[in-house]
């Protein structure tokens, strides 16, 4: 029997995360950065020995888009996560304290306590680091009291990882998995419902007064309306790709054009009526700003 686990990598943006999912997924590296735009999903299997029997999970990893003020869409992905991995750049200091700060609050206003492991990203650049390893160790030993159990002793919840090097990216995830597998953690067949209501609320409640949050809610409407996340984020990496919207600072006139472009890309996929009145919907998110 395969389990499925939905997880999460966070952090700020380029500390490495899509480059930690492509070494673990396809075992390559690409030193070309490129931001992720709302969220991407990516599956591996893994098999973790637990009391001597082989077990089969199957990863479903979402690579999260790394700024902060995507209130909706981090709500969004955060429901129905399993387990979480928190990853830090070894050259930037305020990635790391912005795990505590924004990364694991927000997780934990959606889901309740889940399995996290941390990374310090970029270990290979040895002379350029900003803090060290027991820095990282200190705020796993914070959040993981209720899962250390579950880990063979040669893993950890904490790990200096290089995805250029390919440095424990492999035993990152194992280590995810085997807590994920934990007998402390009971199904419960209503958790995703239940997020789903709770990130539903906090999208709400999130501040449309600026553009980044006008962004934020179209991109959710968008993939809402679509009921398909994986191809209404490819639509909208394209569309955002192809204005060259800056994801830290958009501004009016693009998000108008992004609104237009989108009403364009689903003519092929609603009616007529359900298109102009998303257009209005969309427009109406930062008024008066629109």
């Amino acid at each position: 029997m395969v389990v499925t686990k939905k997880v999460a990598l966070l952090g700020d943006s380029s500390v490495g995360k899509t480059s930690l999912i492509k070494r673990f997924v396809k075992d390559i590296f690409d030193d070309s950065y490129i931001v992720t735009i709302g969220s991407k999903v990516t599956k591996k299997q893994l098999t973790v020995k637990k009391k001597d029997v082989d077990e089969k999970v199957t990863l479903m990893i979402w690579d999260v888009i790394g700024t902060e003020g995507y209130t909706s869409l981090h709500a969004r992905t955060f429901a129905g996560v399993h387990g979480a991995i928190m990853v830090a750049d070894y050259t930037r200091r305020e990635t790391l304290n912005n795990i505590e700060t924004y990364w694991i609050p927000n997780l934990l206003m959606v889901v309740e306590n889940v399995p996290i492991v941390f990374a310090c990203n970029k270990s290979d650049l040895k002379d350029q680091y900003a803090f060290q390893l027991d820095d990282m160790k200190a705020i796993a030993s914070r959040h993981n009291e209720d899962y250390t159990d579950a880990l063979p002793p040669e893993h950890s919840t904490c790990y200096a990882t290089s995805a250029k090097a390919g440095d424990n990216v492999n035993e990152l995830f194992e280590s995810l998995a085997h807590m994920m597998l934990s007998e402390k953690i009971v199904a419960d067949p209503t958790k995703e419902l239940y997020e789903s209501m709770l990130a539903t609320s906090f999208s709400r409640m999130a501040d449309r007064s600026t553009l980044l949050g006008a962004f934020d809610a179209i991109i959710v409407d968008f993939a809402e309306g679509l009921n398909d996340e994986k191809k209404a984020m490819s639509i909208i990496s394209k569309e955002v790709k192809k204005l060259n919207i800056d994801v830290k600072s958009p501004t009016k006139e693009e998000l108008i054009k992004l609104i237009n472009n989108l009403r364009k890309a689903e003519s092929k996929l609603l009616d007529k009526k359900k298109i102009e009145a998303n257009k209005e919907k969309r427009m109406q998110c930062n008024k008066p700003g629109f």
